[in-house]
């Protein structure tokens, strides 16, 4: 049900309050007409704060405003302006046409800025559903502001109560569209982060693998210019020294050859000429002729030999080491992408509450719509 909510009366609402005002000066607590004026939470500031000062210098006037500078300015204007009642109605004479604006804050709370030139003030009216000792719903005083002038002025107040309510609608609307966007920008930024830290640790482990190998290190400069090379050394001998560094990926190193076995006196191919002899006597000449299947002036050069070389892998420790790291990686990255998933789908769901709720949307109808698109989800998963 839509509550119906009468714009202020100017012409009955600031009279009784503009005759308050001037006893500021003459009583240290505010006079007993003046709180039911006021907005409940006013109204408590005031009789808290009174009842508890022990100046009498400090009057009741300026906690009607909650900016302590603003309210030694109110203080200033009222001392300054005189309140005369009119000589038959016994009332203050109001100006014909004040100014009224609305501001929506929230679903609770709906404010009207009335606007006193004439007295360099401006007074903020609350709209309290429910206040009795108020006397009943209506317009209360939520705080009393000095006017300087029309600079002054906020384009953030409406002129009816219904542009004021569409105007909240519009900027709660906003507000969910910059925190969806705002959410999607940290999603996107955890992403791009996560993969720039996977690169940088694969970029480590591929320089790492030179500082692993046995002799592929580059001999460290010492400190210093004129110590860059060894006492007694020259700087072509220096240098010389990177030309037997040896790289990571080349599988060729000089140091595993082993040297070629020189001529011995053991006679160590005693069983093979044995064998020799024996399958001499079994085999044709013409097989004879032919060593390791190649016949006689057809034995494979080096690099046919080389050709047929196959390169040893790596140590089993070793590779499982690597293979263990690397799905530990993968797996922490798969997490952290779940983890970016499922805040960026908590994320979208209370959004989409929050725009449900400013369409008039209640959380039990939200609540049953998801419901309704899970299970149409699970039909189409079964369709499929």
């Amino acid at each position: 049900m839509v509550e119906l909510i009468s714009p202020p009366d100017p012409r009955t609402l600031l009279p009784p309050l503009l005759a308050c005002l001037p006893t500021a000066f003459v009583s240290p607590r505010p006079p007993p007409a003046l709180l039911p004026l006021l907005s409940p939470i006013l109204r408590q500031r005031t009789q808290f704060l009174t009842s508890v000062s022990t100046s009498s210098s400090e009057s009741w006037l300026r906690l009607l405003c909650w900016d302590t500078t603003k309210a030694e300015r109110v203080q200033s204007i009222v001392d300054e302006s005189t309140f005369e009642p009119h000589p038959v109605s016994g009332e203050i004479d109001m100006p014909d046409d004040i100014p009224i604006g609305y501001k929506r804050i929230d679903d609770e709370t709906l404010q009207a800025r009335l606007l006193l030139p004439e007295f360099h003030l401006t007074v903020i009216y609350l709209w309290c559903p429910d206040d009795e000792q108020g006397g009943g719903r209506g317009w209360r005083v939520a705080e009393l502001l000095p006017r300087e002038g029309p600079a002054e002025d906020d384009s953030s107040w409406m002129q009816s109560i219904g542009e004021a309510n569409e105007r909240a609608q519009e900027k709660l609307f906003a507000d969910v569209m910059d925190d969806r966007r705002d959410d999607q920008a940290t999603y996107n930024s955890s992403i791009q982060m996560n993969a720039a830290e996977n690169e940088e640790e694969d970029d480590d482990d591929y320089w790492a693998q030179y500082d692993a190998t046995p002799g592929s290190k580059t001999p460290a400069p010492r400190a210093g210019a004129a110590s860059h090379q060894p006492s007694g050394l020259s700087e072509a001998s220096y240098y010389s020294q990177y030309g037997n560094v040896q790289p990571a990926m080349d599988n060729h190193d000089p140091g595993e050859e082993q040297p070629e076995v020189g001529p011995s006196s053991l006679n160590g191919d005693m069983l093979a000429n044995l064998l020799r002899r024996q399958v001499h006597d079994s085999v044709p000449a013409s097989s004879l002729a032919r060593t390791n299947g190649y016949a006689a002036g057809e034995e494979p050069g080096d690099a046919a030999a080389r050709s047929l070389s196959h390169p040893r892998p790596a140590s089993v420790s070793s590779s499982g080491t690597e293979a263990v790291a690397k799905l530990e990686q993968e797996a922490e990255s798969q997490s952290s992408y779940e983890v970016g998933v499922k805040q960026h789908i908590g994320t979208s769901i209370k959004s989409l509450f929050r725009l449900a709720k400013a369409t008039g949307m209640t959380r039990a109808e939200f609540q049953s719509m998801v419901r309704t698109e899970l299970e149409l989800l699970e039909v189409t998963d079964a369709d499929e």
